[in-house]
């Protein structure tokens, strides 16, 4: 039987995101360059034999232990921190990947190394946020220089960019260590091989399916493809509760507006789904001497700081357009959610 090392090197050794392979009793049997650059060791045989365990916020070392392989249960991830070869720590994020190796329950540690130095990283407080502003202004964070829109932008990307790092790289990291252990049985073990492709096929898979989520919501293939109704449509079918489009929108629109309009929908969506807890959206987009998008939903009263700072970038987008927006909501009936653009 090949050894740990044998089996990921060929894999693991070009990632740039420190791994390492720890056996039942949590000794580190493989670790990438990566892993030996980020800890301070010169190379990767110097952490064979160490911990392989992170330690967490308490200081103590990780109790959760090596998942069993039976079922091929799904990964194990924590946050806590990494002592480098010269005792200062290294925060991360850890995910502990179960590896099918017959007769052993060894493991996979993938890390992802945080920039701030706390190991516990407290939510930041939620700014205070005027109104939005009615004539649909840029409505600009009063600290800081830049229009909120922006700082919403960034931070959409910013999430956007943790599900690719996590959900989608973890499920292809699994695929080629399922397609390295694959190769090897093929020779020896033709039942337990097919096993392997069937995992390594359902992996890939779901990693192409995140990253499909991910790329529809930077830039839905729906709105490149058929414009804003066809997007709104795709929207409607991802919603999480019933939603309707309608209205007398029907062909292209320039690519900045639809855009934009597409974004302001989603986004004031998500706002009635998350926030307002609705049970039901409808959207009408009707064009006449201008376009006239209305969201409506039968949710809470958009009265929290999440709430103000999402619909205060929903104005800054309208008015990117040269238009306007106004919220609006009735007790017992739920908000409605109007933007106005001239074209």
């Amino acid at each position: 039987m090949t050894s740990i090392a044998d089996e990921l090197e060929s894999v693991f050794d070009v990632i740039r995101q420190p791994v390492w392979a720890v056996d039942a009793d949590h000794s580190v049997r493989y670790a990438n360059p990566a892993a030996a650059e980020a800890m301070g060791y010169g190379r990767p045989a110097d952490l064979l034999g160490t911990d392989g365990r992170p330690a967490t916020a308490s200081g103590q070392p990780e109790t959760a232990g090596v998942p069993q392989t039976a079922g091929r249960p799904g990964p194990v991830r924590g946050r806590g921190a990494l002592t480098r070869v010269d005792g200062s720590l290294l925060p991360v994020e850890w995910t502990l990947v179960p590896l099918s190796r017959p007769g052993s329950d060894a493991a996979l540690y993938v890390f992802l190394p945080l920039a701030e130095p706390a190991l516990a990283e407290p939510a930041p407080a939620e700014p205070a946020l005027a109104e939005p502003a009615p004539s649909g202004r840029c409505v600009r964070d009063e600290g800081s220089p830049f229009p909120l829109l922006a700082h919403r932008q960034v931070e959409r990307q910013h999430q956007h960019a943790r599900t690719l790092q996590h959900t989608v790289q973890e499920r292809i990291v699994r695929a080629l260590l399922g397609l390295s252990l694959a190769r090897q049985e093929l020779g020896t073990a033709p039942a337990r091989a097919i096993g392997l492709l069937h995992d390594v096929a359902r992996d890939t898979e779901e990693a192409l399916a995140g990253v499909r989520e991910v790329t529809d919501a930077l830039s839905p293939g729906a709105l490149r493809a058929g414009g804003l109704p066809a997007a709104l449509a795709a929207l409607a079918g991802r919603c999480p509760v019933p939603m309707t489009v309608s209205g007398t929108l029907a062909g292209r629109l320039p690519r900045l507006v639809e855009s934009h309009l597409y974004l302001l929908v989603a986004e004031a969506v998500e706002r009635a789904v998350d926030n307002g807890r609705a049970g039901r959206v409808r959207v009408t987009a009707d064009l006449g001497t201008s376009l006239v998008v209305t969201v409506v939903d039968d949710g809470a009263p958009p009265v929290g700081a999440a709430d103000l700072a999402a619909l205060a970038a929903l104005t800054e987008r309208a008015a990117a357009l040269d238009g306007t927006l106004k919220v609006r909501h009735t007790p017992g009936t739920g908000t409605t959610v109007t933007a106005v653009v001239p074209l």
